[in-house]
This record gives C-alpha cells, sequence and structure tokens, in this order.
C-alpha cells in the first residue's frame, strides 16, 4: 500500500489536483482546503458538509499532521513564547506578540539556521533541516492563542529566503480566501540579505519585505553576519533601490543597536546615506542580552540620539523596545535554554 498523502501544507491548486488524482471532483479540494486551513479542523469525521463514505476514504489515503507544544511561557508584557514540537521530535520556536490594535505572530522557517550571525541565538545552533511547508503554516493553524492572529512576520528561527519553496507555499495558503485570511500587508518576511532573492519576492507579491542590516560597512556587518561575505552590503542595497515597489510598498531594515559595535553617530550618519533613495522604514532595536552571547545593550539615551539623528534627515524611524524579556522572547533562546538543559538532564543520567 502507498503511503497517506498529507493534506496539510498545500495550496488551492495542489489540494484541488490531488483530489483529482484520488478520483474526487475538484471541488472537494477547495472543501477540504477550507475546512483545515480556515476552520482548522484535523479530524475528517468533524468536516459534516462531506458525505460520510467520502470522509471514511480520505482516512483510508489522507491524513492531516499536527505540530504540538512543548513548552509555553508567558510574559507580564502579554507575549507568549511556544517552544513547537515537531513530527521528529525537533524542535523551533514561535512568539504570540499583542500590541495595541494588533496581535503579531512570529513563526520559523527552519530548525536552527546557516546563516551564524554572531549577536542572534538561533545562529549558535546546528542547522538541522528546513521546515515544511505545513509545519509553517500550522504554527498559525495549531497554537492556541489569547486573541486572533492579526499579522505574521517570519522573523523566528531560520532564514526565509533559504527555505525557499515552503515559505513561498506558506504564504499563499496564508493569504487564501478560503484560508487564514491574513492579507499580504499584514505579512512580513525577514531575511539576512540575500540578495538575488530580493527580487524574486518582491515580484512575487506576497508580503512585506524586511531586511536585517544591523550594520553601516561591509567590515562590520561581515564581522556580525557572515552571509555579507557572499552578498555584499553595496549590493543588497542596489537591490533594494532598484527593485520597483508597487504603491504604498517599501522595504523595512531592521538595525539592531549593539553597544560599541554599531551604535555610534557615524554610524547613524552613514545609515543615512545607506538608504538615500530606496522607499523605506528603519525599525531600531536595542540588543536583547542573554547568558550565552557576550555582546552588550546599549544605554537608552544612546539608541535615542540614534534615533534623532535619523528622524532628523526625515527618514521614518521607529524603536521598538524589545518584549518578553522576562522570559527570553529573543528568537532561539528557548530552544537554546531547552537543548542545554535536555543535555545536561542526559549527561546527568549517565554517570
Amino acid at each position: 500500500m502507498s503511503a497517506k498523502h498529507n493534506l496539510k501544507g498545500r495550496t488551492v491548486e495542489e489540494m484541488e489536483n490531488l483530489m483529482v488524482e484520488l478520483g474526487q471532483p475538484k471541488f472537494r479540494g477547495r472543501q477540504l482546503f477550507l475546512w483545515i486551513n480556515q476552520k482548522k479542523e484535523n479530524d475528517f469525521a468533524n468536516m459534516t458538509d462531506l458525505a460520510k463514505k467520502f470522509r471514511e476514504a480520505l482516512a483510508e489515503t489522507c491524513y492531516i499532521p499536527t505540530i504540538s507544544v512543548a513548552e509555553e511561557q508567558a510574559s507580564e508584557d502579554g507575549t507568549t513564547k511556544y517552544l513547537v514540537q515537531l513530527h521528529d521530535g525537533r524542535k523551533v520556536e514561535a512568539v504570540f506578540i499583542p500590541t495595541e490594535g494588533r496581535a503579531t505572530l512570529c513563526i520559523s522557517t527552519q530548525v536552527g539556521c546557516k546563516m551564524a550571525c554572531s549577536f542572534c541565538a538561533t545562529g549558535y545552533q546546528k542547522f538541522t533541516r528546513d521546515l515544511e511547508s505545513w509545519e509553517i503554516v500550522d504554527q498559525l493553524l495549531t497554537l492556541k492563542f489569547p486573541t486572533p492572529v492579526t499579522n505574521i512576520v517570519l522573523m523566528g528561527m531560520g532564514e526565509p529566503f533559504d527555505n525557499w519553496e515552503s515559505v513561498v507555499r506558506a504564504l499563499k495558503i496564508f493569504q487564501d480566501p478560503m484560508g487564514p485570511q491574513i492579507g499580504k500587508r499584514h505579512i512580513t518576511v525577514s531575511t539576512v540579505g540575500i540578495t538575488p532573492k530580493i527580487r524574486e519576492f518582491v515580484g512575487a507579491n506576497l508580503g512585506r519585505l524586511a531586511i536585517s542590516l544591523h550594520g553601516t560597512t561591509d567590515e562590520q556587518r561581515s564581522s556580525i553576519m557572515p552571509m555579507n561575505r557572499k552578498y555584499p552590503l553595496a549590493e543588497m542595497m542596489e537591490a533594494c533601490r532598484t527593485v520597483g515597489f508597487n504603491n504604498r510598498d517599501r522595504v523595512t531594515f531592521e538595525y539592531l543597536l549593539i553597544k560599541g559595535i554599531n551604535d555610534s553617530v557615524e554610524d547613524a550618519y552613514r545609515l543615512v546615506e545607506l538608504v538615500k533613495d530606496i522607499p523605506c522604514k528603519i525599525n531600531l532595536l536595542a540588543y536583547n542580552e542573554n547568558t550565552f552571547v557576550d555582546f552588550k545593550r546599549p544605554d537608552e539615551k544612546v539608541v535615542l540620539k540614534f534615533q534623532r539623528i535619523l528622524l532628523d534627515n526625515n527618514l521614518t524611524t521607529t524603536y521598538r523596545r524589545s518584549r518578553g524579556r522576562d522570559i527570553a522572547a529573543a528568537c532561539g533562546q528557548l530552544h537554546h535554554k531547552h537543548a542545554r538543559a535536555t543535555q545536561a538532564q542526559a549527561q546527568a543520567q549517565a554517570i
């Protein structure tokens, strides 16, 4: 007997094609897509508008997998971090971030990461594998949130552009009118700057683009973001300058201020020059300190001075204060903490 077909993580078109392949009418694919991705149903028996005989046939040939929650932590500011267990026992993180007027879910796209950014907890974890499209989607479908999610950011563990096909499929599912109905203006995909994919992503029109900049010179950026050696700063900025954003679209440059590394007045003025003629906004963050990376958070007055220089040069600039600092909400920290605890437990049992 051939393996059963996984129904989760398929676009409407893919679901329709599978139903035809299984000898069913094409419209059955749309029905199943809606049940799974909008009504969040994983049990064929509960899909009551489908004929009983069809549901029984589905159970014979298809299945609907789910992720699970290994650990959940709630912050005093309302942020909730989930350590998500995948079907093979590996774990990633998702973070629910409520703010006034919106509720954002930060989603992971890989187990570990190849980018090795020195400021990032995930960067210190060995890359294991890409998430499948259904595992990306299921972080929205299966986790339980205090309020409905209105926005999605692919800024969790992993580099989204390094898992291109699964990410694109997941973005289509998120936006589908028969699915979760998260519009493209409410979806942001963050990259360290894989330049060839910038044009492709903007051309696909599947969401907003965010780039982790975090430096104003190649030397500075390469020292904390090794991928810059492959895709240098000037090349990446030129792609952003010439990509041709539609209507009100623009790129968000994420700039993480690290004490003594990239938080100087000179950096602020270099940043002004870097983004000249690029439709953009700057999102400043102060480094979220942790126990395993020896970087420090700059003083608040340094961050505000940096922001003032940008504002005085007519750049749209926000200062996003860290959320969930009491629960290690920066991406990769909970996973790293859990992995270390598991390792310590295994060593103790071996003694």
